[in-house]
């Protein structure tokens, strides 16, 4: 069998990671190739042995990319086509036009599908939540053709990593948060409820790991209050999960939430909103505490209310070790998977 994934993306998000996760696994009688944009932070943290194949994939008007797939995938005869971002998406549906390759498209989102030609040519969905399922749901798709496969834990990084507890001592409670500043993501929720929280929880410290596009915007609302500090993007994630006390999110829309996935496996608490998959990566009040999606007050009770109770954080983070372990196994992503491609590729 013959692979190739598709991505269009240049930094290492989410969806990157989890790619990287796949790319990481030798599969017995796939061969496999990579198809990112040349220079970018995904093509340069591939496997060193991954076979690459440099194209932008920027959307169904993008000859140059198209014009490489098919070369591709008529040189060493592909027999599957997965396609890890919406951009790669587009990109497959044309380049594959006439073409007896089998589409797969990963979509980690929870937003409602449109629908239409390049959703009609997909064969298989693979999405990382019921929310994103019913998400394609409610645009027409099928339910045979969609899977749920739930995103996995860098394992490896999570037990070698050393704990970065970014200057506090053991009696100081370090709240991160590691999220793209994107609108969906919803920092402002999350800065609101600092405003609240701050005055209440007097030893902890709130730390927000990533950039984008609402950066300064945030930086602009969280300017003068005390104790939160921005890190930029970091590459020691794993690092700062496991120096943490607490891990938040305040998600208004969220496929799954992989960075409470990572800090639930490593035995954190989590303080979140109760959006799209997050209702089923975390167990309310049992590993974490979930708040209504732009509900600041109530996000802040719950961060108060882990940061004075130590008890309850270990608590929360013994299940949700044992919970989390078994929902984002590395082997089952990869057996699942598996099982998509021989049975579409028929083998």
């Amino acid at each position: 069998m013959n692979l190739l994934h598709l991505s269009s993306e240049k930094g290492l998000r989410g969806g990157e990671n989890q790619l990287l996760l796949l790319a990481g696994q030798t599969k017995p009688g796939i061969s496999e190739w990579y198809g990112v944009p040349r220079g970018s932070a995904l093509f340069k943290a591939l496997p060193a042995d991954a076979a690459r194949l440099p194209v932008n994939c920027r959307g169904l008007f993008d000859p140059g990319s198209i014009f490489k797939i098919r070369s591709l995938a008529s040189a060493q005869n592909i027999d599957i086509i997965h396609a890890h971002s919406n951009r790669a998406h587009k990109t497959a549906v044309a380049a594959k036009l006439g073409g007896r390759q089998r589409l797969i498209v990963s979509r980690r989102n929870a937003f409602r599908c449109r629908g239409g030609l390049v959703y009609r040519a997909v064969d298989q969905f693979i999405t990382v939540s019921k929310a994103g399922y019913q998400a394609l749901r409610d645009g027409g798709i099928g339910g045979d053709r969609i899977s749920i496969i739930h995103d996995a834990v860098d394992e490896s990084a999570l037990r070698t990593a050393l704990p970065e507890r970014l200057g506090l001592g053991d009696d100081a409670t370090l709240i991160l948060c590691v999220a793209a500043f994107t609108a969906e993501k919803d920092h402002t929720t999350l800065i609101k409820a600092w405003e609240l929280a701050h005055k209440t929880a007097i030893n902890a410290h709130l730390f927000l790991a990533g950039d984008g596009p609402e950066l300064a915007k945030i930086q602009r609302q969280a300017a003068g209050l005390p104790r939160v500090t921005f890190l930029g993007w970091r590459n020691d994630v794993a690092s700062l999960i496991k120096g943490a006390d607490i891990v938040t999110l305040s998600s208004r829309q969220e496929g799954l939430g992989s960075s409470l996935c990572s800090a639930q496996w490593a035995g954190k608490p989590v303080a979140a909103t109760a959006a799209g998959g997050i209702v089923e990566a975390v167990s309310d009040q049992e590993t974490g505490l979930l708040s209504p999606p732009g509900d600041a007050e109530q996000l802040a009770w719950n961060l108060v209310a882990l940061s004075h109770d130590a008890a309850m954080r270990r608590e929360y983070g013994e299940a949700a070790t044992i919970r989390a372990q078994k929902m984002f196994s590395l082997d089952t992503f990869h057996d699942r998977h598996m099982e998509i491609y021989q049975r579409l590729a028929g083998g």
